[in-house]
């Protein structure tokens, strides 16, 4: 009898044992998820800040455009009124393309540096884009308006680019 006492108090320390052991395992490895966890929604969070910034530039870019192309289909005839809000558009694209540098150097503090150079080749041929276009310019050639809607393609084919690349690091983050 004394020795199935000893056999099951045996058996039964084993067992606490085995289960304290695996609970330390367990709650080791919950805690590296955890250490890991917070470095991914800061990672997440930076991502989402470029794209801000990104849509911030894209939005006053749009607004240009849109003016620019007016511009450039009616040319002598645009109104004065409309010449000082492309003045204006242009002044504030060159503001707003402080955020573009903002994600650039993001995206280079993550490590991405083919999203940082996509988003500065955007951000090269918006500064192209507008060179082009000034209020003071007196004529558009057929050429200068095929230019600009081959720009305007370009452009818009880089963003999408760099926002699907971009949602696939936001996905794997």
């Amino acid at each position: 009898m004394e020795t199935m006492d000893l056999s099951i108090l045996i058996g039964t320390f084993s067992a606490g044992i085995l289960t304290c052991g695996l609970a330390a395992l367990v709650a080791l490895r919950l805690r590296r998820g955890d250490v890991s966890e917070p470095e991914d929604q800061t990672r997440r969070a930076l991502l989402e800040s470029v794209a801000q910034n990104v849509s911030e530039v894209h939005h006053v870019y749009q607004q240009f455009l849109s003016l620019a192309l007016e511009f450039s289909r009616q040319g002598q005839s645009w109104p004065a009124h409309r010449k000082e809000e492309l003045r204006r558009v242009t002044d504030e694209l060159v503001r707003v393309f402080r955020n573009l540098t903002e994600a650039e150097a993001t995206l280079l503090l993550l490590g991405e540096k083919k999203l940082e150079r996509a988003l500065r080749v955007y951000g090269a041929k918006i500064v192209h884009l507008r060179r082009q276009i000034y209020a003071e310019k007196n004529t558009f050639t057929g050429d200068d308006i095929q230019g600009l809607d081959q720009l305007r393609n370009d452009i818009a084919r880089l963003r999408e680019t760099f926002y699907d690349a971009l949602s696939l690091r936001f996905k794997a983050a």
